[in-house]
């Protein structure tokens, strides 16, 4: 039998089922697929819990102070601790990180049944609060690690088709696991979603066990350790030397502060503009995801034709303006015009066209973080990235329903649809030069 000669030095050479395009190519990689299957547990886990205590808390307290402090002790670790738990995601194996941090809020969890039956403590609220706190600062040392995980197992040509399906992972999650956590509520108790997230996170956990590629940075494995400050300002020197990366975080934190600013006034919206009950936000929030599944669809497998990123960045910020700006206005025009029927399609409709041109911002932008670093910094440099997302988001949530409160829903929505609008126009006239680094391609491919 013939042994089949080997390719010639810069000869075809033939393509692995791992290494096709689109969104199958990167789940034909084991240890690709058990991190995001991870992701998708911890995630769920992650949306049952909050949206539980949220519920718990304020039949304790009957206040929605409870609450207001609930969602401080969720956010604000998440402000203080991203950088350092960036620079310790440098310097030890994300692989353990990963692990460790699902088994500790997994067990943090538990915590909380537990507390309602315990003398001093039970039927009290800061306990929970207290729980919360803890449970978000272990999962700050996740969020930075599992980031700076992607480029180690996948191809480079792969990381917008991976960062595609993470992006669009994240927000579903949000969709389809706050009506889950409702209905495991209603059906089953109160206290069960906390068992349910317990169990996620075993799963997610177990996932990440059997990720065996190594996500150690090498380049790092034998570098004396230094003083955390040092190795934050070193990562932000790297993201004040290279353009790519200051246009890159500046899309992602524009394009979260919209997202989490929608989802912020999106009861306000059902409620004011389209008559439905705030619990019916689902009806814009579900087009609002198709529409991302779809821009990740497409981005995704555009691997040999992808469009230039300079102009995408451009065109994804105007268009997600306009779509802001038309939602925040054509419904309740429709409405006062007599013409009631059409005012919640209209806003479903503007809802899928707003999420298309927001995953079409947010997946490139998160695509240029990952290819423009190396395995030596990424963590730290997430780190200090998802502190500056987090400071930013921060303000919007806190100021978004007491404008809308105070102008109206409609107004709020439709001055940031407009000013997104006129961003991505005056961007796209002026810094038509700048943005072009975007599509100048990294060093190693």
């Amino acid at each position: 039998m013939s042994v089949p000669a080997a390719p010639e030095p810069g000869g075809p050479v033939a393509t692995r089922p791992e290494d096709a395009e689109g969104f199958v190519g990167v789940l034909r990689r084991a240890d690709f697929r058990m991190l995001w299957a991870a992701q998708v547990s911890s995630q769920l886990a992650d949306k049952f819990l909050m949206f539980t205590l949220l519920v718990l808390v304020y039949t304790l307290t009957g206040r929605s102070t409870g609450s207001s402090l609930l969602m401080v002790a969720y956010t604000l670790p998440s402000v203080l601790l991203s950088a350092p738990a960036g620079v310790y995601a440098d310097r030890h194996d994300k692989r353990t990180l990963l692990l460790g941090t699902n088994v500790l809020r997994g067990g943090l969890i538990l915590l909380i049944p537990l507390s309602q039956h315990l003398p001093y403590v039970q039927n009290r609220a800061w306990p929970l609060i207290v729980i919360t706190l803890l449970f978000s600062a272990v999962g700050q040392v996740f969020a930075p690690a599992e980031a700076a995980s992607l480029p180690f197992l996948v191809r480079r040509e792969q990381i917008m088709t991976a960062t595609s399906l993470f992006m669009t992972t994240a927000i579903l999650s949000l969709v389809v696991g706050v009506p889950l956590a409702t209905i495991c509520v209603r059906v089953i108790g109160q206290t069960a979603p906390f068992y349910v997230a317990t169990g996620l996170f075993a799963a997610a956990s177990l996932c990440i066990w059997r990720v065996n590629t190594s996500l150690r940075a090498a380049a790092r494995a034998h570098v004396p350790q230094r003083h955390v400050v040092r190795e934050l300002q070193e990562g932000l020197m790297i993201l004040g030397g290279h353009p790519a990366l200051r246009i890159a975080l500046g899309q992602l934190t524009i394009a979260l502060i919209v997202v989490f600013s929608v989802f912020a006034l999106g009861p306000a919206y059902m409620s004011q503009l389209l008559g439905h009950p705030p619990t019916d936000t689902y009806l814009v929030l579900i087009p609002l995801t198709a529409g991302l599944v779809g821009a990740a669809l497409l981005l995704g497998r555009a691997t040999h034709r992808r469009p230039s990123r300079s102009r995408l960045a451009t065109w994804s910020t105007v268009s997600t303006g306009a779509f802001l700006l038309a939602l925040g206005l054509l419904p309740g025009a429709l409405r006062q015009s007599g013409a009631h029927l059409f005012a919640t399609p209209s806003a479903m409709v503007l809802a899928a066209g707003f999420g298309w041109s927001l995953g079409a911002l947010l997946i490139p932008a998160f695509t240029v973080l990952q290819e423009r670093t190396d395995e030596a910094t990424r963590g730290r440099i997430f780190g200090g990235i998802f502190t500056v997302i987090n400071a930013a988001v921060a303000a919007p949530l806190v100021l978004a329903g007491g404008l809308a409160d105070g102008f109206g829903v409609a107004r709020v929505v439709s001055v940031l649809g407009g000013a997104l609008l006129l961003t991505g126009a005056v961007a796209g006239l002026l810094f038509r030069d700048r943005l072009r680094v975007l599509d100048v391609a990294p060093r190693g491919c």
